[in-house]
Parts: C-alpha cells; structure tokens; sequence
C-alpha cells in the first residue's frame, strides 16, 4: 500500500505497548447471494468489478490492513487471480496474508500457497517490492478476496489513500486512527511536536471525511468509477482519486513559512554530515593537482566519486527486501563513506560537494522530487515529496547540475527523474531556497539506429543492425544493467530491438561496448532476420520504408483523452537503413514527404536510391514532455502526420515488365 508521510518518533506516555500489531479483519466478510449471481453490473460493462475495498490504518497500534473482494464475470479477468501487493521494505512488513476463491456454487476453496517476495515494474519502468501469490480455482462468476496487515516498528505513518482502482468499486470504506490523542505525542527528529493532522484530497470532496468516535477519520464511497490508464500519462497514482494525510502544526497553515523551516534543518543536516574532514580535503586536492582549470577539477572529482561502488544499484546485496530494510539501519560519515569506496546515492552526491567545497570551489546540495513518482507541489508542506539530493557546483560564475549519486550519468547531465523538477536547494549564503532543475532537452536523449540489410527473392530481410544511445537514453540502458547478470544483459538488448522491428523478427546481440565509459556512447550490434518483410503481389515488390517503427501504432488515435500526454523526456533518433534488393528489380515509385514541423516536434524521412540499394533517412525529435489535453488534438495531428509517412512503401517491379 502507498504511503507518505513525516518519519516520527513515538513517545508513549503509557507503560504498556505491543511487539506486534493486533490482528483486524479477522472475519470474512459475509458472502451475499446476490453476489454470488452476478454475471455483469449494469453500470459497468467490465470484466470484474471490486464488490467490497477496506483498509484501516491504525499509527497507535502501528499496523494497517487492507481486505479486497473482486467478482469475476469473464474467463478475461481470470488473471486477477494473480495478486500482488506493493510496498516499501525499508520500514514495512507485510502479514496474515489470508486469501480465497468462491465459486459460483458458494463451493470455498481457501488459499494455501506460497507467497513470494518479487519484483514488479509499475507506470514509467518503476521497478518496486512486492508481495506476489496466485489463487486457484477461479473461473467466470467466482468471487476472490484478499485481506493482509502491513506493520512497522518506531514509527509513524499518516496513510495516503489511493480511492480510485483499475476496477470499478461498489463499495470502499477507510479509516485512519491517528497519534494525536491524550497519552500520545508525536515528535519529529528535529524535537519538534505535531499537534495535528491535515488531508490533502484529490477528485474526493473534503466533506466526505468525516470525523469518528475516538478520533478517528473515516471516509465512505460508492460506485467509485475505475480509474482508465491511458499510454503516456504522469504516472498514475498522482491522477487517482485520492487522499494524503501527515501529521503538523500550525506552521503547515502556510507553505512558504514551512518550506522556509524545512530547508533550514535539510541544510543543516547536509552541512553537518559534509562537515570539515582533513582527510576528505588532502584526497580531493590530490584529485584535483594538475588541474588547469576549474571545470578541470570537477570533472576529475566527479569521475572519481562515479567509480565508486553505489549502493542503491548493488545487486551482491542479497534479497531485495534485505538491502531495503538495511538502509535504515547503517549510519555512516563522509569519512566512512570515502574509505569503503561505497555509499548510498544521496551519501555519494554529498561527498562529492564536499570534496569540491575542499577545493575551494562554491558546490551545494539541492534536494528534488523524482518526477516519475512525484510532481512536487509547493503548497503542499509534506517533505516526503523529495526524494533525492543532486549537487550544484558553481563553475566560472554559472550553476552547473551534476548527478554524481547515479551512476554511469555523464558530467553535466541530470538522470531524467531530476530535471526540469523542483526542489530546496542551498544558497551561497548558508540558506535554502526552492528551486527548479534545468529543462530537458531532447540533445541529451539520443539514438541512432542503423541497418544494413539484404532482401531476398521472398520478401524476408536478413542483415546487420546496430544501435547506439547516449546521454539519457545511454543512462536508462545502463542503470537497467545493474541488477542483471550478462546473459540478462543481453536478452534485454534483444528484445529491445526486436520490439523496434517487424512482428516475428530474429535477433542475435553480436557485441555491445561503451558500458562502463558514461562520457561515451552505448553501442550494440546484432544480426537480425525479418520475414515477409517485404510484400510480393504479382509483378510488384512492395517494400516498408520505416524499418524500425514499422509495427507500431498511432500512440494517440482516439480522438479523445482524459489525462494529460507526459513523455518521460524529449528525445532525438535517427535512422539510417540500407537495403540491397535483388538485381533486376526496379523502382516503379518511391515516395516523397515533406518535413512535418510542430513547436515542439520535427519529423523527416527522406527515401533514395542508387543502383539496386534503397536508403531511408528518418529523424524524429520531441522536445516537449508535457502537453495539457487542451494541446491534444494537435499533438494527434503531428503523430498522425507521423504515421501515415512511415506507412508509404517503395514499389518495385522486375526491370523490362
């Protein structure tokens, strides 16, 4: 279950406490008939339809639980009866998992299963933990349900509710039972204590929370209405109905006075554990000798801190869930950080400012959101919403972003989660102040894709194809590395390519360099087959002239959108194809386009030929990320323009006929 919220100690005016949290939910809920012959839902015309969604959140007590019932009414939705259930295993445990199918005759059949900790990839390749098991026995008109207790220990959470689901919802009900109360005081790491408890709601109306007995806050809805993904939306969690609670004071009244206190304890923290270190200020002037220029010493710095074994990205780490949980628990200097040749991301970027700092260079730290999870709101005073901490370093008078704490991301190019983000960042005078990350640009995310390739009598396609990515595109592929081994490695590329090509093509990875260099490019070469590329209608040879988006689809052919359209970052490909075609066949008509141009896009594909080889040059750059839905139609315009070029073909026909 998502969760946000102020990290807390708990001080308990009370004697007695509890090891582990109480069970609740301990009861199925009732199997009504009527639930058990429903064959489709008049409202809805889906597949399954959530009947009963509780979750209770209880910070006294230090547990949540979550109880899910889900009517299956077609043999398409037999694959709910894969289950699996997100969460953070830095500080949260998942229990109690109960679970079990009701066929249509009311026949139970209980889970009992193994539960498996996996690894699942959520909107925008979010890799997250999570709690994985498979119900049996489930067929159309069966009813599967759920419950499990997700517990923590020494802190505290305030929940985020997320209302809406891919399914619709007859019924939901959630309660949160707060800290504050006689005998309770929540106190922040700073000391400071949280009187209070505000909510932050979204497509929920703020009176449908309502206030219970013993403090509690309760919210029930009917007929939620399923929340609809739509490709290239923000991510979806930050769309769905929704409601965010933390813990505050009064101070949270006004979010310019509170972000002005939080960046004043951030900094503080980040200059303290930077601090002063004789022994960090000799290595990094031995770094930085024989440098004859400023920019000279950053660079050779930052290659430095880059080398070093990040720990985030470590794959010898055991379990996922063990290397998560461990975080918490290491406490580390900078001194500790530089001897082991290791550290943390956010522990690895403050080195690197404090070995710049040491060399009497102006270096900061700025404190972001990863916008593939979060988009920061100002006037929402939650600190949770930043996740990662950049450095700054002021070279000849001008701020330069660096990302030292991710790896294999070249000098002067931000992972794309960090730019054009907000955030706190340092000041030159000791101070904080919110700030904003650069601006993507599509020059930071390039590709080249290059074939030269054969055709044969029978239309099939047989060559060579290579790849090559830098900047952001080279940082994905590279970061995607980490936590697999070579042989994953390369299925990996494989499938990449295959995807870029014609259903049913063949691909073998033949060499790929340039991983471990992040001012260089990524590069792969594969042998590929493609069958049938080519269509053969009698006389005529009919030849697609866009090898590598030839499969795919108009992204944007509904006519109309209910999310905005947001693109991971702007981005620039070229491809450069070459195909030999069998001697004796002639071009009878070769199509020619004129350039398609947007504000924010440009897209070219120029086809000649000379002798028996036909030669396609496309270049396609985006340069926006966001577009509201009031920009939709034309954005649909562009691509359909986009589509209906890359679907001309080459006509060739036997010379002499």
């Amino acid at each position: 279950m998502s969760r946000t919220g102020f990290l807390v100690v708990i001080l308990v005016a009370m004697v007695s406490c509890v090891s582990r949290p109480l069970r609740a939910l301990d009861d199925w809920q009732p199997i009504l008939p009527a639930e058990l012959k429903m064959t489709a839902d008049p409202a809805h015309p889906v597949d399954a339809i959530i009947l009963y969604h509780e979750e209770l959140s209880d910070d006294n007590q230090k547990h949540s639980t979550v109880y899910k019932r889900v009517k299956i009414f077609t043999e398409k939705a037999k694959g709910l009866a894969n289950v699996e259930i997100p969460y953070n295993a830095a500080n949260i445990h998942i229990i109690d998992i109960k679970a079990r199918t009701i066929s249509p005759d009311g026949t139970i059949t209980p889970f009992n299963g193994k539960v498996f900790d996996s690894t699942i990839v959520k909107g925008h390749g979010i890799k997250v933990l999570a709690k994985t098991f498979t119900l049996s026995n489930v067929q159309a008109g069966s009813i599967i349900e759920w419950k499990y207790t997700t517990w923590w220990e020494g802190l505290v959470y305030a929940p985020s509710w997320i209302v809406q689901e891919d399914l619709p919802q007859k019924r939901a009900k959630f309660t949160f039972i707060p800290l504050i109360k006689e005998g309770h005081v929540v106190v922040d790491e700073r000391g400071e204590t949280k009187d209070r408890v505000y909510s932050q709601v979204m497509g929920v109306p703020q009176n449908a929370i309502k206030n219970g007995m013993g403090g509690k806050l309760e919210l029930e809805l009917k007929d939620i209405p399923a929340y609809e993904e739509e490709d290239f939306s923000p991510p979806s969690d930050l769309l769905k109905m929704r409601v965010n609670f933390y813990y505050g004071t009064d101070k949270m009244l006004k979010p310019a006075d509170f972000w002005k206190e939080e960046g004043k304890y951030w900094t503080k923290d980040v200059d303290k554990f930077i601090g002063h270190s004789s022994m960090i200020s000799s290595a990094a002037n031995e770094m930085a000798s024989g440098s004859a220029t400023p920019e000279q010493k950053v660079r050779k710095i930052y290659a430095r801190v880059q080398k070093m074994k990040n720990l985030n990205y470590e794959s010898e780490q055991g379990s996922l869930e063990e290397f998560l949980s461990s975080r918490s628990k290491e406490k580390r200097t900078l001194e500790d950080v530089f001897q082991k040749n290791a550290g943390y991301r956010d522990e690895l970027t403050r080195l690197f400012v404090g070995m710049i700092r040491a060399v009497n260079l102006p270096a900061f730290v700025m404190r972001v959101s990863d916008r593939d999870e979060v988009f920061f709101q100002d006037n929402v005073p939650d600190p949770y919403q930043l996740t990662s901490e950049i450095a700054i370093v002021a070279i000849d008078g001008k701020d330069v972003f660096l990302d030292p704490g991710t790896p294999a991301c070249p000098f002067g190019v931000l992972k794309w989660q960090h730019t054009g983000t907000k955030g706190i960042r340092q000041t030159a005078s000791g101070g904080s102040e919110l700030a904003q990350t650069p601006a993507p640009s599509y020059k930071d995310a390039v590709s080249k894709r290059v074939g030269r390739l054969t055709l044969s009598e029978d239309g099939s396609l047989r060559g060579k194809v290579m790849v090559a990515w830098a900047g952001e595109e080279a940082v994905d592929h590279r970061l995607s590395s980490y936590r697999t081994d070579e042989a994953g490695r390369k299925k990996d590329l494989e499938d990449e390519v295959k995807d870029l090509l014609p259903p049913g093509s063949i691909v073998h990875l033949e060499s790929a360099t340039g991983w471990e260099d992040p001012d260089k490019p990524l590069t792969a070469s594969f042998s590929a087959e493609v069958p049938s590329f080519a269509a053969i209608t009698g006389k005529r040879t009919l030849v697609p002239t866009n090898l590598f988006e030839a499969h795919e689809r108009q992204p944007f052919a509904r006519g109309e959108r209910k999310h905005p359209v947001y693109f991971s970052y702007p981005y620039y490909a070229e491809d450069d194809v070459e195909i030999t075609v069998p001697s004796g066949l002639r071009v009878e008509n070769l199509p020619q386009e004129a350039p398609i141009k947007a504000d924010y896009a440009f897209y070219q594909l120029n086809r000649t030929t000379n002798a028996n080889v036909l030669t396609f040059n496309r270049i396609f750059a985006m340069g926006g990320i966001a577009f509201p839905k009031e920009e939709y139609d034309g954005l649909r315009k562009f691509y359909a323009g986009v589509t209906s070029s890359d679907s001309e073909q080459v006509v060739l026909t036997m010379a002499g006929k």
